[in-house]
């Protein structure tokens, strides 16, 4: 079993970047945060339906953002040279996956919707589980 974690600068800077401000600059409206100039990207919306994942993918060549729009997602996130050792996050910040970081999500919810940026052209590779990764929530023992 994992421990879902939060998404913070530090805990998911081997997988990617937080879309966030800087705070360097707090009298500024606009910063870019990521960008890739080789190659056009395209936005697009993913509805998590699934409770369990049975399989990792990563895109060697295109970073990827997740952007939570409605529901409670969980990122599953793990390093390219070892896609069985993942890290689950509790989704509820934008966040941008380095180029060859295995990943999947689960939903919390009835369904979750996720708004996407990747490349336009993009090449996917896929890890096959040993065994499904399922989402659950335990109540401690004074919620219950």
């Amino acid at each position: 079993m994992k421990i879902i974690e939060t998404i913070t600068a530090e805990s998911f800077a081997p997988y990617g970047k937080v879309l966030q401000f800087s705070g360097e600059k707090p009298d500024t409206c606009f910063e870019i945060i990521v960008t890739e100039e080789k190659s056009p990207w395209r936005l697009a919306m993913f509805r998590v339906k699934n409770t369990e994942c049975l399989r990792l993918e990563c895109h060697p060549t295109s970073l990827e953002s997740f952007e939570p729009v409605r529901g409670t997602g969980i990122l599953l996130a793990a390093a390219p040279e070892t896609p069985h050792d993942y890290h689950a996050f509790l989704l509820d910040c934008p966040v941008c996956l380095h180029k060859g970081v295995w990943h999947n999500m689960v939903t919390l919810s009835a369904e979750t919707i996720v708004k996407i940026a990747e490349n336009l052209e993009v090449n996917s590779e896929f890890f096959e589980l040993p065994s499904p990764i399922a989402a659950a929530v335990i109540l401690k023992e004074e919620d219950k």
